[in-house]
């Protein structure tokens, strides 16, 4: 189970200890690290109001695409590896 790495809750939502007040899990595999989905573009429980997944992936953590350049899901309008 994976853990947010502010508090090591295993819960979403609302973190106290947070910079950001979301919790935000590490170790989550191809999940979104702010709410657990495998789906790509809104999340209501992260900061940017995007989901994002584990970086350190070979594909995109805001939409999943292995291309580089444009990414309309990224908080920085660029593909994330």
């Amino acid at each position: 189970m994976s853990k947010c790495k502010f508090c090591g809750s295993g819960s979403f939502g609302s973190c106290s200890y947070s910079p950001h007040g979301k919790h935000e899990h590490v170790s989550i595999g191809n999940k979104c690290m702010y709410c657990g989905s495998s789906s790509f573009g809104s999340c209501s429980y992260s900061p940017s109001g995007k989901h994002k997944h584990e970086p350190g992936n070979v594909k995109c953590c805001f939409c999943g695409s292995s291309s580089y350049g444009s990414c309309s899901y990224s908080t920085s309008g660029k593909h994330e590896h």
